[in-house]
């Protein structure tokens, strides 16, 4: 079960991070006044990515349900730390995307000019704006989710515990009772009739 409340929180961050890479890339063609990235060379695929996007972003709500019904603690990280975290992340994000916007598309400028000129500058701020809002974004749902927890706890019919099974011990066997058990005869079998 850990593994799924860890599965389920992993999915979440995907998504709270892969909507925000798409807005600090967007953001920072849209507030520079340049021509939209899907004029620009290299930067037709980004169409292509808002259906993934939304299916990512379906599954961290419903990976919140999950970790909701699970009865999942919150993150107990400070919020200062998580917007830096965001921040970094959603920033070293937009450098790898154009790093490989100016490697694979034929036209792209080189990676220096398309990071520092046309307003490229602007992706720190956007990448910090962006982070705060995607580590306040967190937080709400880790709320959300601590109150399905206090909702389905409340619903939750008391059953009788599960047990599993457990080994027993050599010395809880008695062979004395079951002679044959295990090969383990006192004597030998009679003789076959010649």
């Amino acid at each position: 079960m850990r593994s799924t409340l860890r599965i389920a929180h992993r999915v979440r961050l995907a998504s709270i991070l892969a909507v925000g890479a798409v807005g600090v890339h967007q953001l920072r063609y849209l507030i520079a006044g340049t021509s939209s990235p899907a004029e620009l060379a290299g930067h037709g695929y980004m169409g292509s990515l808002l259906a993934p996007i939304a299916v990512l972003v379906l599954a961290g709500v419903l990976a919140t349900l999950v970790r909701g019904t699970e009865g999942a603690s919150p993150e107990g990280s400070a919020l200062g730390r998580r917007i830096a975290i965001f921040a970094g992340s959603l920033f070293a994000i937009y450098v790898g995307q154009e790093s490989l916007e100016a490697i694979l598309a034929a036209g792209h400028p080189p990676l220096l000019e398309s990071m520092l000129a046309d307003g490229g500058w602007l992706a720190a701020p956007l990448a910090l704006g962006l982070g705060t809002l995607s580590a306040l974004l967190a937080r709400a749902l880790e709320s959300v989710e601590h109150a399905i927890a206090i909702v389905h706890a409340r619903h939750v019919r008391f059953r009788a515990p599960v047990v599993r099974g457990r080994a027993r011990s050599a010395g809880a066997l008695s062979l004395a009772f079951s002679p044959l058990a295990f090969g383990l005869a006192r004597r030998p079998p009679p003789p076959a009739p010649a």
